[in-house]
């Protein structure tokens, strides 16, 4: 997805405080999750990044799996730490968080991308990049975990509906700095459209 300073950004005066122990989860309403989400996809993780705490890792990662859960659909993780995934499924998908390539202004607006065959209408490995993530939430003020989870998931959603294209929801093109601050829960859901597509491909991969 990409990142547009649509209309006017709101200037928000951060002041330097101590914090002691982990910094508190994030709010996230999760009223209309479906915790008994029966469709499962199995994601491996690989976290190639020294500066994401084992803990904001997994709060992104949760943000991430509330959203598809709203779907219908139940993400189950596995942490590639070295050990792990050595033979890894190829039926799991693959994400990794990464820091960009260029680390300069290049593509700054572009958080992450999918890999997929547009013939074969299938994909497998998502990427997303911390450092620009990280950035764009320090710029406005806005919990990165949370970021980074959408990130996830956006990314995520391209592979399980097998294309580049972009739709409506967590699935649009463009995030402007404005649906950012808003936080209206519609933006961050996966369109109706969008959850069935991904619950029948899944389902018909299974049959």
């Amino acid at each position: 997805m990409r990142v547009h300073p649509w209309l006017v950004l709101v200037s928000v005066l951060l002041g330097a405080t101590a914090i002691e122990g982990a910094p508190p989860e994030p709010s996230i309403d999760d009223t209309r999750v479906d915790i008994t989400a029966s469709t499962r996809v199995a994601v491996h993780v690989y976290a190639q990044v020294g500066d994401l705490s084992t803990d904001d890792e997994r709060i992104a990662l949760g943000v991430a799996k509330k959203v598809f859960a709203t779907a219908s659909v139940d993400v189950a993780w596995t942490l590639c730490v070295p050990g792990i995934c050595v033979t890894p499924s190829s039926e799991a998908l693959k994400l990794r968080i990464v820091v960009s390539p260029d680390r300069g202004e290049l593509n700054a607006g572009v958080l992450g991308h999918a890999l997929i065959d547009s013939r074969a209408h299938a994909g497998v490995l998502a990427t997303v990049f911390l450092d620009r993530t990280e950035r764009l939430a320090h710029d406005l003020g806005i919990d990165h975990r949370v970021l980074l989870g959408r990130a996830i998931a956006h990314e995520l959603g391209h592979l399980l509906l097998g294309t580049s294209t972009h739709g409506a929801g967590l699935m649009r093109e463009i995030w402007s700095h404005d649906e950012l601050l808003d936080e209206r829960r519609s933006d961050w859901e996966l369109g109706a459209l969008d959850a069935s597509a991904i619950r029948h491909r899944l389902a018909r991969r299974r049959s």
